[in-house]
């Protein structure tokens, strides 16, 4: 713990000195309310990584700017994550060395497991075009399906409630340490087929971007691994949110990825 709170310490330094003193600290805002929500629940490190995957409620990477002002820099987007997990992995007691591992080994896990998913993909090949189809049709660009948590864009259920984040005026990011209790908001037809097929088919995301979809199976941090469709049978390697590290066509429209 006291290693843990040099690390906070330096990140909250770090960025006051990296930022005019006028300006609203929004990412140190959320590493707050990250560090005070995980001890208020004594959030275990397997609930912290399954929150705080790719797409989940606890992923404040920017979904649209390229690059935010941080820390003493600015970096981009997917940049941001692996700061957050730096200290909180120190939090949860584990080396700068096995926190560094579990970006590797998730890595190797997603070349590891390419055929069988591949061959799974194959099987299911009908169901994923279904998807693909009523995503398109969706207004709704981010999916997610994990087991106490479902999202279709901005409102999230969980534990059977709706909810949002309360984004503040001028911040890049997507996530904020208020949130808004949607009474009177639920899920429509549409979303719920969504996400019925999603837990069918045990895609825990899908994103939808101008070019396709990202289907991810698996997800740490800002890596990701899963399928991708592209109705012009073309690979997306320049999206802000997907670092393309490997990929492999399946069959038409479908690509099998890996993105660190």
């Amino acid at each position: 713990m006291r290693n843990y709170i040099a690390t906070f310490s330096i990140f909250i330094s770090i960025i006051t000195l990296g930022q005019k003193n006028t300006e609203r600290k929004f990412d140190v805002e959320i590493f707050e309310y990250l560090n005070k929500i995980t001890d208020q629940e004594a959030t275990s490190l397997e609930i912290y990584l399954i929150n705080s995957k790719p797409f989940s409620k606890w992923d404040m990477r920017p979904l649209v700017a390229k690059e935010v002002k941080a820390l003493d820099s600015v970096y981009s987007s997917s940049q941001i994550p692996n700061f957050i997990w730096g200290a909180f992995s120190n939090k949860y007691g584990l080396s700068q060395e096995e926190g560094m591992d579990k970006a590797n080994n998730f890595l190797d896990d997603g070349i590891q497991n390419q055929n069988k998913l591949i061959d799974y993909f194959k099987l299911n090949n009908k169901s994923f075009n279904d998807l693909s189809n009523l995503i398109i049709k969706s207004s709704d660009k981010i999916f997610l399906n994990q087991k106490t948590i479902q999202r279709a864009d901005n409102m999230f259920k969980e534990n059977n409630i709706y909810w949002s984040y309360i984004i503040p005026e001028g911040s890049p990011y997507p996530i904020s340490s208020e949130i808004k209790i949607e009474n009177n908001l639920k899920f429509s037809k549409q979303q719920n087929q969504i996400l019925t097929l999603l837990n069918d088919l045990n895609i825990y995301s899908a994103v939808k971007t101008s070019k396709g979809i990202f289907y991810l199976v698996d997800g740490f941090t800002d890596n990701s691994y899963g399928f991708y469709f592209n109705p012009k049978n073309q690979m997306e390697e320049d999206h802000l949110l997907f670092e393309i590290m490997k990929s492999e066509k399946i069959t038409d429209n479908y690509f099998y990825y890996i993105a660190n």
